[in-house]
């Protein structure tokens, strides 16, 4: 039995996954099993998967037999299949520092921690633009509380790429609503654990990869208006008060505005509108919603501002065109 599962979901990924693969690899930890859960992929991936696999016994090749659509439901997939005490997730084209996982295993079982935190630096092959998220606001040696967790990760004050305890994968799974409910899917993991403890480890979280969804128009990437509307009714049912979720009401609306600006800008994704609509609707109708956006504590115009567009479907459209537009004008 492996004491770490790294849970690898792989769809078309042959361009990065030999890197990926490697980097596991050269871990010097070695008490860790490697799922590799291709989601029928039509390129090359299960040849660079099993070539690793047939040199490396930690690796192993699955197969979802039909494509599932999402990371999310590949991870519940493989989830009856995972061994160890502990599992971490990485996406296809990450990188990870050779004592990745053994800093992640030696801090937990020193803090008795229910789950553990890396450095995440965003990379870029060419080493431009790298930025570093370090322990809780540059200290590593912090414990934090889950909810505590939670706040801090609302807006990736600390990131979401943990060692988990296994009984969080085996007992509810991840939520598969849409391709960002991975990212709802670790605040409600930080919620259940006690206390969250942070380590040397680098988990490198790539950011050139073109095909990634959060780099382009794609009717993946309007899923972040409904998942970040998920979010605050999870801030509110969990009983956090104003501070916290009347600013994550204001960047909910804003997701949303951005998501149409993104049609506005894309017009093959005009058939996405509706449930745009579903999502501007359901903070219209929402007294708690407009309770919420109330408290954002942004200044009195910003106030008036995004509260007229919550109330006005015209007034929120325009404010997406206003984005749209802006958009353009950044990306020339």
């Amino acid at each position: 039995m492996a004491e770490i599962s790294v849970l690898l979901p792989v769809y078309n990924g042959a361009a990065y996954l030999d890197e990926t693969l490697a980097s596991l690899r050269q871990q010097d930890f070695s008490a860790f099993e490697v799922l590799c859960i291709d989601d029928c992929s039509t390129d090359d991936s299960r040849a660079v998967i099993q070539r690793h696999a047939d040199a490396d016994d930690r690796i192993t090749y699955m197969n979802t037999g039909q494509n599932l659509g999402s990371a999310a439901k590949a991870v519940n997939f493989a989830a009856p299949h995972a061994t160890g005490r502990w599992f971490v997730y990485s996406s296809q084209d990450d990188l990870f520092s050779p004592d990745w996982l053994s800093q992640l295993h030696a801090r937990a079982v020193e803090t008795g921690a229910d789950a553990v935190l890396p450095d995440v630096v965003f990379y870029h092959r060419d080493g431009a633009e790298d930025r570093r998220i370090t322990g809780y606001r540059g200290d590593r040696t912090a414990i934090l509380s889950g909810r505590e967790a939670f706040v801090a990760s609302l807006d990736w004050t600390i990131p979401g790429n943990a060692l988990w305890p296994m009984r969080l994968l085996k007992t509810n799974g991840f939520d598969d609503f849409n391709a960002f409910a991975d990212e709802y899917t670790v605040r409600r993991f930080f919620l259940a654990c006690d206390s969250i403890a942070f380590c040397e480890g680098v988990f490198f979280y790539r950011q050139d990869n073109a095909a990634a969804i959060t780099k382009g128009p794609s009717a993946a990437r309007l899923d972040a208006a409904d998942a970040s509307l998920r979010l605050w009714q999870l801030i509110c049912d969990n009983d956090f008060g104003p501070d916290v979720h009347g600013p994550f009401a204001l960047r909910t609306l804003r997701a949303a505005i951005r998501a149409q600006a993104i049609v506005f800008n894309a017009p093959h994704l005009a058939s996405e509108m509706p449930r745009l609509t579903e999502v501007w609707r359901a903070m219209h109708c929402s007294e708690a919603f407009q309770t919420s956006l109330a408290a954002s504590g942004s200044s009195a115009f910003k106030r008036s501002v995004y509260q007229r567009a919550v109330r006005s479907h015209a007034w929120f459209l325009r404010l997406a065109r206003l984005s749209a537009l802006m958009a353009r004008r950044k990306s020339r």
